[in-house]
């Protein structure tokens, strides 16, 4: 079988490294860069090709580019740090079964931790997630479910209170929703998913973090079993191109 045999370009290698800087704190936020010429000797690369890779990391968010100043570090996201890496096992056509597998692990995590750090106001906000969703589910539109359906589950996130968690999630979830966009999800699927919200907030909001995480797994399971079935019969591509 034939497989396609991935190499790096020089603007990979020097984007690669520089994203690896900046995560280890070599360069922190708001910090400006060294010149143009610094990494051209550094890294043994021409000048073409540097401006390039930062053209390509200020388009990732990374730095920015102030014409006449330099180039500076952007605010910290550990999520734009993580993208490029999620962007290449994309290109090596990432399973929706990996994929899922990868939100379940992160998804059951937050679960269990929005379970024990939940605060009131943040119930209030689940309660007017769920009644919005609803309203989407008795007017049978997937498309704004699905929009309300990655905003809870980042809100759940948020409410884990983990940063990196949360920076993870919402890269898988920028993946997942180019999913969500091209499985055309039946009303069906969109009701019991609903339901599956309803346990697992009144989980969360009971504090019992052991219940929320269960509830999470199964939920995450069944709509992997949905997409997957969905792309056995032809219906939905099998990886993202």
């Amino acid at each position: 079988m034939y497989t396609r045999k991935q190499t790096k370009t020089k603007c990979d290698i020097v984007v690669d490294e520089v994203l690896s800087m900046i995560a280890k704190g070599v360069y922190k936020e708001n910090e400006k860069l060294p010149p143009e010429r610094y990494f051209v000797d550094y890294f043994g690369m021409s000048r073409v090709t540097i401006r390039e890779s930062f053209k390509k990391l200020s388009m990732l968010g990374v730095v920015q580019i102030k014409q006449g100043e330099g180039t500076f570090v952007s605010k910290s996201d550990p999520s734009k740090l993580i993208q490029p890496a999620f962007a290449s096992i994309i290109m090596d056509d990432l399973s929706v079964s990996q994929l899922y597998d990868a939100r379940m692990y992160v998804e059951s995590a937050v679960s269990r931790l929005a379970a024990r750090t939940i605060t009131e106001e943040q119930a209030a906000h689940l309660d007017e997630l769920l009644s919005a969703m609803d309203t989407e589910v008795r007017n049978r539109d997937t498309d704004r479910f699905s929009a309300l359906d990655i905003e809870f589950h980042e809100y759940l996130a948020e409410i884990a209170g983990n940063y990196i968690l949360s920076a993870i999630y919402r890269t898988i979830k920028d993946i997942i929703s180019k999913y969500i966009t091209k499985s055309n999800l039946s009303p069906e699927v969109v009701r019991v998913s609903q339901g599956y919200h309803k346990k697992i907030v009144a989980a969360i909001k009971d504090h019992d973090s052991e219940q929320a995480r269960q509830l999470m797994e199964k939920h995450v399971e069944i709509v992997r079993d949905n997409l997957i079935e969905r792309i056995k019969a032809g219906e939905v591509p099998a990886y993202l191109k």
